[in-house]
């Protein structure tokens, strides 16, 4: 039956996927990047990790829907260090609406994380992109699995998936972080400016 309920997304993942990629290359300036998951744990603190990495001048935070102020769990904290990535004294954050306002974009994990948003937070849903169609590689599910309390081959799995996902925000983001970052003086080279093209997005449900 679950195969059955995820046909759809499969399906429909490579025009979700060429969607996401069209959105973010349309989007200037993002200067604060949020990623949100159920319990701000293993997804969304490892995800914003790598994008940190990957996206000069972007102040990029994460948030769980439920919780706060506890520790990544073991198998987390292995998967991610086995890529680079040291989680060992994150806690994780409860999302506030402050925090969802001042986000530029925000990326979630599955569509009911986008829906909560949109509901109880009143952010736009041209503001909300699921991680999941960044994913270049099909015939996945479109939601990205949650891990907690998985075995360590599900973590890495799903930090495999996620720095695909990652991979494609920094390709697309990049470039445009860059060149908004204050300390670098461009003036002298107009040609290298930022695109001053408006953001012309989808809904993210």
């Amino acid at each position: 039956m679950r195969v059955l309920s995820e046909l759809p997304d499969r399906l429909l993942h490579s025009r979700r996927h060429a969607d996401a990629r069209a959105r973010l290359g349309r989007l200037h300036r993002v200067r604060r990047l949020l990623v949100v998951c159920t319990g701000n744990l293993c997804r969304s603190p490892y995800l914003a990790a790598v994008l940190k990495r990957k996206l000069a001048g972007v102040e990029v935070s994460s948030a769980g829907l439920l919780g706060r102020e506890l520790m990544v769990p073991a198998n987390a904290i292995a998967a991610a260090a086995s890529r680079g990535i040291d989680l060992t004294d994150f806690r994780s954050q409860a999302l506030v609406p402050a925090a969802a306002r001042a986000a530029d974009l925000i990326v979630v994990m599955e569509p009911g994380h986008a829906a909560h948003l949109v509901s109880y937070f009143g952010v736009a849903r041209s503001r909300i992109i699921l991680a999941g169609d960044l994913d270049p590689k099909g015939g996945l599910p479109r939601a990205i699995e949650d891990p907690w309390q998985r075995s360590s081959k599900t973590f890495e799995s799903c930090f495999d998936r996620l720095n695909r996902c990652a991979t494609t925000v920094a390709q697309l983001l990049a470039p445009a972080s860059f060149f908004s970052a204050p300390q670098v003086d461009f003036a002298n080279h107009p040609s290298t400016a930022a695109p001053q093209n408006a953001v012309v997005p989808n809904t993210a449900s």
